[in-house]
């Protein structure tokens, strides 16, 4: 609430109603349900991005007035800086971040092939500055693509989100092992 106070924003209380509601929400999804989300996780973020394009979320032309820290992972001025940024989507954090820093290189992996594609559809996609590939961060080797110790530093925004909770220890090692000189940013 408080964070709230200093945003000058009111939290809105729930009616009776509402909160009633709420406590008749509390069903999990069922075990089949669960199963079967996970095991087309894959088809359902095609589809997603089919239904959707490259429309759905805006650039982020932010990402690096909110972490700074990708700037000052760098010893000096001018230094090419490696950047792993898994679960890229359709390029929307990728192209405002190759844009923005000529001295860039950037291997980007997403779930969903068709996302892949829309990357290396896009105009900016230059393979000599960007390596795009599809990679189930909870099952494939990011070695495969990536070479050890390469990365300087990661991002992973929105992605554990979209982790079943007891494979996120999966992707976090994947990444880990891969880049243990990097920051990581989620």
């Amino acid at each position: 609430m408080a964070s709230f106070q200093r945003k000058g924003l009111q939290a809105r209380i729930l009616s009776t109603e509402e909160e009633e509601k709420l406590k008749r929400d509390q069903a999990l999804v069922s075990a089949f349900k669960q199963q079967k989300l996970e095991k087309e996780a894959q088809k359902n973020w095609d589809l997603f991005y089919k239904r959707n394009s490259t429309n759905f979320f805006k650039d982020r032309h932010w990402t690096t007035r909110e972490f700074e820290e990708l700037r000052s992972c760098r010893e000096y001025e001018g230094q090419k800086l490696t950047l792993l940024e898994a679960g890229c989507g359709v390029g929307n954090c990728l192209f405002p971040l190759l844009e923005e820093d000529l001295n860039l290189f950037a291997y980007a992996c997403d779930f969903s092939p068709r996302a892949v594609d829309y990357v290396k559809q896009h105009p900016l996609y230059n393979a000599e500055r960007c390596k795009v590939f599809q990679c189930d961060l909870t099952r494939d080797d990011l070695l495969d693509h990536v070479p050890p110790e390469s990365v300087d530093a990661v991002t992973l925004i929105f992605v554990l989100s979209a982790v079943h909770p007891e494979k996120m220890r999966l992707v976090l090692l994947n990444v880990y092992k891969n880049s243990w000189r990097s920051s990581l940013w989620m």
